[in-house]
Protein backbone atom coordinates (compact mmCIF):
# COMPACT_ATOMS: atom_id res chain seq x y z
CA UNK A 1 0.00 0.00 0.00
CA UNK A 2 1.20 3.51 -0.72
CA UNK A 3 -0.13 7.10 0.06
CA UNK A 4 0.06 9.89 -1.95
CA UNK A 5 0.07 12.54 0.57
CA UNK A 6 0.36 16.69 0.13
CA UNK A 7 4.04 16.67 0.93
CA UNK A 8 4.60 14.13 -1.76
CA UNK A 9 2.72 16.02 -4.38
CA UNK A 10 4.78 19.16 -3.55
CA UNK A 11 7.65 17.05 -4.15
CA UNK A 12 6.56 16.43 -7.45
CA UNK A 13 5.10 19.63 -8.49
CA UNK A 14 6.19 21.96 -6.35
CA UNK A 15 3.69 24.94 -6.01
CA UNK A 16 1.90 24.78 -9.09
CA UNK A 17 -1.53 22.62 -7.57
CA UNK A 18 -2.03 21.11 -4.33
CA UNK A 19 -5.13 18.16 -3.62
CA UNK A 20 -8.03 20.18 -3.65
CA UNK A 21 -11.84 18.47 -3.56
CA UNK A 22 -10.05 15.63 -5.30
CA UNK A 23 -13.03 13.16 -7.02
CA UNK A 24 -13.16 10.76 -10.02
CA UNK A 25 -10.11 8.38 -10.62
CA UNK A 26 -8.45 6.08 -13.67
CA UNK A 27 -6.38 4.00 -14.30
CA UNK A 28 -4.77 1.95 -17.69
CA UNK A 29 -1.32 1.04 -19.11
CA UNK A 30 -0.79 2.79 -22.58
CA UNK A 31 -0.18 0.42 -25.51
CA UNK A 32 2.19 2.94 -27.30
CA UNK A 33 4.54 5.66 -25.39
CA UNK A 34 6.57 8.15 -27.50
CA UNK A 35 8.45 9.17 -24.46
CA UNK A 36 11.20 7.09 -24.18
CA UNK A 37 11.55 7.61 -20.59
CA UNK A 38 8.89 5.44 -20.40
CA UNK A 39 9.45 1.44 -19.01
CA UNK A 40 7.26 -1.21 -20.88
CA UNK A 41 6.79 -2.75 -17.97
CA UNK A 42 3.27 -4.59 -17.77
CA UNK A 43 2.54 -3.17 -14.51
CA UNK A 44 3.71 0.32 -15.05
CA UNK A 45 0.20 1.98 -15.29
CA UNK A 46 -0.76 5.42 -15.81
CA UNK A 47 -3.23 7.06 -13.41
CA UNK A 48 -5.36 9.74 -13.81
CA UNK A 49 -6.60 12.00 -11.16
CA UNK A 50 -9.52 15.03 -11.03
CA UNK A 51 -8.37 17.72 -8.82
CA UNK A 52 -12.24 19.07 -9.15
CA UNK A 53 -11.25 22.35 -6.01
CA UNK A 54 -8.11 23.74 -8.58
CA UNK A 55 -9.78 22.55 -11.95
CA UNK A 56 -7.22 20.69 -13.42
CA UNK A 57 -6.09 16.76 -13.98
CA UNK A 58 -2.98 15.11 -12.48
CA UNK A 59 -1.58 12.29 -13.67
CA UNK A 60 1.50 10.52 -14.00
CA UNK A 61 4.30 10.81 -17.06
CA UNK A 62 6.30 7.89 -15.68
CA UNK A 63 7.03 6.24 -12.70
CA UNK A 64 9.30 9.48 -11.07
CA UNK A 65 7.41 12.27 -12.75
CA UNK A 66 3.75 13.92 -13.02
CA UNK A 67 1.70 16.41 -15.17
CA UNK A 68 -0.72 18.83 -14.20
CA UNK A 69 -3.34 19.37 -17.32
CA UNK A 70 -5.99 22.83 -17.16
CA UNK A 71 -3.51 25.09 -15.63
CA UNK A 72 -1.54 26.32 -18.06
CA UNK A 73 -2.11 28.31 -20.57
CA UNK A 74 -3.92 27.39 -24.05
CA UNK A 75 -5.08 24.33 -21.54
CA UNK A 76 -8.86 23.48 -21.70
CA UNK A 77 -10.45 25.44 -18.71
CA UNK A 78 -12.02 23.21 -16.42
CA UNK A 79 -14.65 24.13 -14.13
CA UNK A 80 -15.36 21.55 -11.48
CA UNK A 81 -14.28 18.83 -13.33
CA UNK A 82 -16.12 15.43 -11.76
CA UNK A 83 -15.62 11.91 -13.23
CA UNK A 84 -12.93 10.34 -15.43
CA UNK A 85 -12.42 7.63 -17.80
CA UNK A 86 -9.45 6.67 -19.86
CA UNK A 87 -8.69 3.63 -21.98
CA UNK A 88 -5.23 1.66 -23.03
CA UNK A 89 -5.28 4.12 -26.81
CA UNK A 90 -4.97 6.93 -25.12
CA UNK A 91 -8.09 8.25 -25.00
CA UNK A 92 -9.30 10.16 -21.56
CA UNK A 93 -13.04 11.61 -20.72
CA UNK A 94 -13.97 13.86 -18.19
CA UNK A 95 -17.28 15.00 -16.69
CA UNK A 96 -16.84 18.76 -16.59
CA UNK A 97 -19.67 19.70 -14.35
CA UNK A 98 -19.65 23.30 -14.32
CA UNK A 99 -19.16 23.75 -17.96
CA UNK A 100 -22.27 20.80 -18.76
CA UNK A 101 -19.88 19.16 -20.99
CA UNK A 102 -17.44 16.22 -21.36
CA UNK A 103 -14.01 17.07 -22.39
CA UNK A 104 -12.15 14.66 -24.61
CA UNK A 105 -8.38 14.61 -24.11
CA UNK A 106 -5.76 12.02 -25.22
CA UNK A 107 -2.50 11.22 -24.00
CA UNK A 108 0.15 10.42 -26.54
CA UNK A 109 1.94 8.82 -23.71
CA UNK A 110 4.26 12.07 -23.20
CA UNK A 111 1.36 14.72 -22.47
CA UNK A 112 -2.39 15.40 -21.99
CA UNK A 113 -3.64 17.48 -24.91
CA UNK A 114 -7.15 18.96 -26.27
CA UNK A 115 -9.04 16.78 -28.92
CA UNK A 116 -13.03 17.53 -28.44
CA UNK A 117 -15.82 18.60 -26.48
CA UNK A 118 -19.29 16.03 -26.20
CA UNK A 119 -22.69 17.53 -25.32
CA UNK A 120 -25.16 20.20 -25.99
CA UNK A 121 -27.40 22.45 -23.75
CA UNK A 122 -29.62 20.51 -21.94
CA UNK A 123 -32.63 21.67 -23.76
CA UNK A 124 -31.26 20.14 -27.17
CA UNK A 125 -30.90 16.73 -27.87
CA UNK A 126 -28.02 15.30 -26.31
CA UNK A 127 -27.81 17.54 -23.71
CA UNK A 128 -26.04 17.68 -20.16
CA UNK A 129 -26.90 20.16 -17.53
CA UNK A 130 -24.90 18.37 -14.30
CA UNK A 131 -22.35 15.52 -15.40
CA UNK A 132 -20.92 13.45 -12.74
CA UNK A 133 -19.97 10.07 -13.65
CA UNK A 134 -18.22 8.80 -17.15
CA UNK A 135 -17.42 5.09 -18.34
CA UNK A 136 -15.79 4.02 -21.73
CA UNK A 137 -16.54 0.45 -22.60
CA UNK A 138 -13.88 -1.42 -25.24
CA UNK A 139 -15.23 0.14 -28.29
CA UNK A 140 -15.08 3.73 -27.70
CA UNK A 141 -18.51 4.44 -26.05
CA UNK A 142 -18.99 6.61 -23.46
CA UNK A 143 -21.23 6.64 -20.89
CA UNK A 144 -22.01 10.25 -18.28
CA UNK A 145 -24.64 10.23 -15.77
CA UNK A 146 -26.53 13.50 -15.27
CA UNK A 147 -27.19 14.45 -12.03
CA UNK A 148 -29.33 17.56 -13.38
CA UNK A 149 -31.79 15.96 -15.61
CA UNK A 150 -31.36 12.34 -13.94
CA UNK A 151 -30.50 10.56 -16.39
CA UNK A 152 -27.46 8.50 -18.46
CA UNK A 153 -26.13 10.10 -22.34
CA UNK A 154 -24.35 7.47 -24.46
CA UNK A 155 -22.33 8.49 -26.89
CA UNK A 156 -20.43 6.65 -29.80
CA UNK A 157 -16.73 7.33 -30.32
CA UNK A 158 -17.11 9.96 -32.74
CA UNK A 159 -19.07 12.20 -30.14
CA UNK A 160 -22.86 11.23 -31.54
CA UNK A 161 -25.74 10.19 -29.13
CA UNK A 162 -26.76 6.86 -29.39
CA UNK A 163 -28.89 6.43 -26.13
CA UNK A 164 -30.30 7.71 -23.23
CA UNK A 165 -31.37 6.02 -20.46
CA UNK A 166 -34.26 7.67 -18.30
CA UNK A 167 -35.73 7.27 -14.84
CA UNK A 168 -32.51 7.58 -12.03
CA UNK A 169 -32.37 10.06 -9.42
CA UNK A 170 -29.23 11.85 -9.40
CA UNK A 171 -27.20 9.66 -10.58
CA UNK A 172 -23.67 10.04 -10.02
CA UNK A 173 -20.58 7.20 -10.22
CA UNK A 174 -20.68 4.42 -13.38
CA UNK A 175 -18.66 2.09 -14.05
CA UNK A 176 -19.60 -0.24 -17.79
CA UNK A 177 -18.21 -3.34 -19.15
CA UNK A 178 -19.01 -4.87 -22.40
CA UNK A 179 -18.43 -8.79 -24.18
CA UNK A 180 -15.49 -7.03 -26.00
CA UNK A 181 -13.62 -6.39 -23.05
CA UNK A 182 -10.19 -8.39 -22.99
CA UNK A 183 -9.67 -8.01 -18.94
CA UNK A 184 -12.99 -9.57 -18.01
CA UNK A 185 -13.53 -13.19 -16.66
CA UNK A 186 -16.88 -13.33 -18.09
CA UNK A 187 -16.13 -12.39 -21.37
CA UNK A 188 -19.81 -12.48 -22.14
CA UNK A 189 -20.93 -9.75 -19.74
CA UNK A 190 -22.36 -6.34 -21.13
CA UNK A 191 -23.75 -4.30 -18.41
CA UNK A 192 -23.93 -1.19 -16.46
CA UNK A 193 -23.55 -0.32 -12.53
CA UNK A 194 -25.05 3.44 -11.92
CA UNK A 195 -24.66 5.11 -8.17
CA UNK A 196 -27.99 7.27 -7.76
CA UNK A 197 -30.96 7.91 -4.94
CA UNK A 198 -28.85 10.28 -2.80
CA UNK A 199 -25.88 7.91 -2.80
CA UNK A 200 -27.90 5.22 -1.30
CA UNK A 201 -28.41 3.00 -4.51
CA UNK A 202 -26.68 0.82 -6.62
CA UNK A 203 -28.22 0.05 -10.03
CA UNK A 204 -27.37 -2.71 -12.56
CA UNK A 205 -28.51 -1.88 -16.45
CA UNK A 206 -27.72 -3.66 -19.70
CA UNK A 207 -26.19 -2.23 -22.27
CA UNK A 208 -29.18 -0.23 -23.89
CA UNK A 209 -30.55 0.88 -20.61
CA UNK A 210 -33.05 -2.08 -19.64
CA UNK A 211 -32.84 -2.56 -15.23
CA UNK A 212 -31.73 -5.73 -14.48
CA UNK A 213 -31.00 -5.24 -11.04
CA UNK A 214 -30.94 -3.06 -7.44
CA UNK A 215 -29.40 -2.73 -4.54
CA UNK A 216 -29.37 -0.18 -1.32
CA UNK A 217 -26.82 -0.12 1.50
CA UNK A 218 -28.93 -0.56 3.95
CA UNK A 219 -29.62 -4.22 2.10
CA UNK A 220 -25.78 -4.34 3.65
CA UNK A 221 -26.76 -3.26 7.17
CA UNK A 222 -25.00 0.32 6.61
CA UNK A 223 -27.25 3.29 7.50
CA UNK A 224 -26.54 6.90 6.50
CA UNK A 225 -23.92 5.82 3.32
CA UNK A 226 -22.73 8.25 0.94
CA UNK A 227 -21.93 5.75 -2.56
CA UNK A 228 -19.93 7.54 -4.48
CA UNK A 229 -17.67 6.27 -7.07
CA UNK A 230 -17.48 2.59 -8.83
CA UNK A 231 -15.25 0.01 -10.51
CA UNK A 232 -14.97 -3.20 -11.60
CA UNK A 233 -12.59 -6.21 -11.28
CA UNK A 234 -11.37 -8.67 -13.37
CA UNK A 235 -13.96 -10.74 -12.28
CA UNK A 236 -16.84 -7.95 -12.68
CA UNK A 237 -17.34 -7.82 -8.96
CA UNK A 238 -18.79 -4.23 -7.83
CA UNK A 239 -16.06 -1.89 -5.36
CA UNK A 240 -18.22 1.12 -4.29
CA UNK A 241 -16.46 4.11 -1.99
CA UNK A 242 -18.67 5.14 0.82
CA UNK A 243 -17.32 8.45 1.88
CA UNK A 244 -19.06 8.78 5.26
CA UNK A 245 -17.80 5.17 6.53
CA UNK A 246 -14.09 5.67 5.31
CA UNK A 247 -14.59 1.95 3.40
CA UNK A 248 -15.44 0.58 0.63
CA UNK A 249 -18.28 -1.81 -0.46
CA UNK A 250 -17.67 -5.15 -2.41
CA UNK A 251 -20.56 -6.55 -4.66
CA UNK A 252 -20.06 -10.01 -6.69
CA UNK A 253 -21.32 -9.21 -10.02
CA UNK A 254 -24.94 -10.12 -9.07
CA UNK A 255 -24.90 -6.92 -6.55
CA UNK A 256 -24.61 -9.66 -3.71
CA UNK A 257 -22.77 -8.47 -0.92
CA UNK A 258 -19.38 -9.40 0.06
CA UNK A 259 -17.39 -7.36 2.27
CA UNK A 260 -16.28 -4.18 2.67
CA UNK A 261 -12.92 -3.14 4.19
CA UNK A 262 -11.28 -0.02 5.59
CA UNK A 263 -12.59 2.84 8.42
CA UNK A 264 -12.25 6.25 8.54
CA UNK A 265 -8.47 7.73 8.75
CA UNK A 266 -5.59 8.17 8.00
CA UNK A 267 -3.60 5.42 8.70
CA UNK A 268 -2.77 1.47 7.44
CA UNK A 269 -6.08 0.05 5.99
CA UNK A 270 -8.04 3.27 6.65
CA UNK A 271 -9.51 5.73 4.27
CA UNK A 272 -9.96 9.54 4.39
CA UNK A 273 -13.11 10.28 2.98
CA UNK A 274 -12.52 7.90 -0.38
CA UNK A 275 -14.30 9.34 -3.30
CA UNK A 276 -12.82 7.75 -7.00
CA UNK A 277 -11.66 4.15 -7.49
CA UNK A 278 -10.21 2.41 -10.21
CA UNK A 279 -8.63 -0.74 -10.78
CA UNK A 280 -6.22 -2.04 -13.35
CA UNK A 281 -7.95 -5.40 -13.65
CA UNK A 282 -5.29 -7.45 -15.49
CA UNK A 283 -3.15 -7.20 -12.50
CA UNK A 284 -5.37 -6.13 -9.35
CA UNK A 285 -4.01 -2.64 -9.09
CA UNK A 286 -6.03 -0.82 -6.84
CA UNK A 287 -6.49 3.18 -6.63
CA UNK A 288 -8.24 5.14 -4.30
CA UNK A 289 -8.67 9.01 -4.09
CA UNK A 290 -9.31 10.63 -0.99
CA UNK A 291 -10.23 14.08 0.81
CA UNK A 292 -6.41 15.13 0.69
CA UNK A 293 -4.50 12.30 -1.24
CA UNK A 294 -5.03 9.07 -2.89
CA UNK A 295 -4.09 5.57 -2.55
CA UNK A 296 -2.44 2.93 -4.06
CA UNK A 297 -2.89 -0.62 -3.34
CA UNK A 298 -2.65 -4.49 -4.34
CA UNK A 299 -5.73 -7.07 -4.01
CA UNK A 300 -5.29 -9.66 -1.76
CA UNK A 301 -7.84 -11.97 -0.46
CA UNK A 302 -8.89 -12.77 3.37
CA UNK A 303 -10.87 -15.41 4.62
CA UNK A 304 -13.26 -15.14 6.78
CA UNK A 305 -14.59 -18.33 7.67
CA UNK A 306 -12.97 -21.38 8.11
CA UNK A 307 -14.05 -24.41 9.32
CA UNK A 308 -13.56 -28.60 8.74
CA UNK A 309 -15.93 -31.38 10.25
CA UNK A 310 -16.00 -35.22 8.95
CA UNK A 311 -19.78 -35.85 7.78
CA UNK A 312 -20.27 -39.92 8.43
CA UNK A 313 -22.92 -42.04 8.21
CA UNK A 314 -23.13 -45.92 8.60
CA UNK A 315 -21.37 -46.89 5.18
CA UNK A 316 -19.20 -43.50 4.26
CA UNK A 317 -16.74 -41.02 6.08
CA UNK A 318 -15.60 -37.85 4.58
CA UNK A 319 -14.37 -34.30 5.90
CA UNK A 320 -15.78 -31.38 4.61
CA UNK A 321 -13.91 -28.08 4.76
CA UNK A 322 -16.17 -24.73 4.33
CA UNK A 323 -14.75 -20.81 4.00
CA UNK A 324 -15.62 -17.65 3.08
CA UNK A 325 -13.21 -15.60 0.99
CA UNK A 326 -13.83 -12.11 -0.31
CA UNK A 327 -12.01 -12.46 -3.56
CA UNK A 328 -11.84 -15.64 -5.63
CA UNK A 329 -8.14 -17.51 -4.84
CA UNK A 330 -6.14 -20.41 -5.31
CA UNK A 331 -6.48 -22.66 -2.49
CA UNK A 332 -4.18 -25.44 -1.76
CA UNK A 333 -5.11 -27.47 1.73
CA UNK A 334 -2.60 -29.64 3.80
CA UNK A 335 -3.90 -32.31 6.35
CA UNK A 336 -1.15 -32.58 9.30
CA UNK A 337 -0.93 -34.55 12.21
CA UNK A 338 -0.59 -32.73 15.87
CA UNK A 339 3.48 -32.32 15.19
CA UNK A 340 2.74 -30.39 12.06
CA UNK A 341 3.85 -33.12 9.39
CA UNK A 342 2.38 -33.02 6.13
CA UNK A 343 0.51 -36.52 5.69
CA UNK A 344 -1.85 -35.26 2.66
CA UNK A 345 -2.38 -31.89 0.13
CA UNK A 346 -5.79 -31.63 -1.04
CA UNK A 347 -6.74 -29.31 -3.91
CA UNK A 348 -3.03 -27.87 -4.82
CA UNK A 349 -3.89 -24.54 -6.78
CA UNK A 350 -7.46 -24.90 -7.18
CA UNK A 351 -9.25 -21.95 -8.13
CA UNK A 352 -12.50 -21.11 -5.95
CA UNK A 353 -14.83 -18.10 -6.15
CA UNK A 354 -15.13 -15.22 -3.48
CA UNK A 355 -18.00 -15.75 -1.04
CA UNK A 356 -18.40 -19.25 0.15
CA UNK A 357 -16.32 -22.05 -0.71
CA UNK A 358 -16.64 -25.67 -0.08
CA UNK A 359 -14.41 -28.78 -0.53
CA UNK A 360 -14.87 -32.42 0.31
CA UNK A 361 -12.08 -35.24 1.28
CA UNK A 362 -12.44 -38.97 1.35
CA UNK A 363 -9.97 -39.67 3.83
CA UNK A 364 -7.76 -41.47 1.40
CA UNK A 365 -4.37 -40.58 1.72
CA UNK A 366 -3.37 -39.18 -1.80
CA UNK A 367 -0.75 -41.70 -3.38
CA UNK A 368 1.40 -38.61 -5.08
CA UNK A 369 1.83 -34.82 -4.34
CA UNK A 370 1.07 -32.41 -6.71
CA UNK A 371 3.62 -32.24 -9.63
CA UNK A 372 3.98 -36.07 -9.30
CA UNK A 373 6.22 -35.81 -6.74
CA UNK A 374 6.78 -38.70 -4.09
CA UNK A 375 6.20 -38.22 -0.71
CA UNK A 376 8.74 -37.86 2.04
CA UNK A 377 8.81 -40.54 5.03
CA UNK A 378 5.74 -41.04 6.48
CA UNK A 379 5.20 -41.12 9.98
CA UNK A 380 4.37 -44.80 11.30
CA UNK A 381 0.97 -45.72 10.70
CA UNK A 382 0.42 -43.69 7.30
CA UNK A 383 0.67 -45.02 4.21
CA UNK A 384 -0.17 -43.08 0.75
CA UNK A 385 -3.48 -45.12 -1.11
CA UNK A 386 -5.06 -45.86 2.29
CA UNK A 387 -7.53 -44.10 4.77
CA UNK A 388 -6.20 -41.59 7.39
CA UNK A 389 -6.41 -43.92 10.92
CA UNK A 390 -8.37 -42.71 13.65
CA UNK A 391 -6.90 -39.59 15.54
CA UNK A 392 -6.56 -35.78 16.02
CA UNK A 393 -5.62 -33.51 12.86
CA UNK A 394 -5.06 -30.26 11.34
CA UNK A 395 -6.18 -28.88 8.07
CA UNK A 396 -4.20 -25.64 6.89
CA UNK A 397 -4.95 -23.84 4.13
CA UNK A 398 -3.61 -21.11 2.02
CA UNK A 399 -4.99 -19.12 0.16
CA UNK A 400 -3.52 -16.37 -2.88
CA UNK A 401 -5.23 -14.05 -4.75
CA UNK A 402 -5.60 -15.18 -8.66
CA UNK A 403 -3.81 -11.66 -9.33
CA UNK A 404 0.13 -10.75 -9.66
CA UNK A 405 -0.31 -10.09 -5.41
CA UNK A 406 -0.50 -13.71 -5.19
CA UNK A 407 3.53 -13.72 -5.22
CA UNK A 408 4.03 -11.52 -2.22
CA UNK A 409 0.34 -11.91 -0.03
CA UNK A 410 -1.34 -15.11 1.10
CA UNK A 411 -3.74 -15.74 4.12
CA UNK A 412 -2.89 -19.11 5.92
CA UNK A 413 -5.77 -20.00 8.24
CA UNK A 414 -6.20 -23.37 10.13
CA UNK A 415 -8.44 -25.85 11.89
CA UNK A 416 -8.68 -28.87 13.52
CA UNK A 417 -10.82 -31.67 13.21
CA UNK A 418 -11.57 -35.38 14.96
CA UNK A 419 -11.63 -38.38 13.11
CA UNK A 420 -12.61 -41.62 14.58
CA UNK A 421 -13.57 -44.86 12.93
Amino acid sequence: MVRATPFKLRLFVGNKTRFNDPQGIACVRLDACEDSSRTSDDDEITAYGVNSGDNCILYNRSMFSLGVYGLDKGHYRFKQPWGIAANARGDVYVADRGNAKVVRLFNSGAELKFVSLLGAPADQPGGLLEPRGVALDSRGNVYVTDSGLDRVMVFDARGQVTGMWEGFDGPDGIAVVDPGEKWSYYQQDGFAVVIDSLHQRVRKLSLAGEPMAEARASDWGVSEAFLGCVTLDYYNQILITDRNHGCIHKLDRNLNYLTSFGEPGSGDYQFDQPRGIAIYRRFGQLLVAEREGAQYMWVAVEVQRFSAKVVADSIWRDLHVDFQLTEPAYCDLDVMDNFGRLLARLSPGRRFGADAGHFAWGLTIPDKLPGDQSYPALPANYRPGQPLPTGDYVIRGRFRATYSSREHYNREVEAKFHLDW
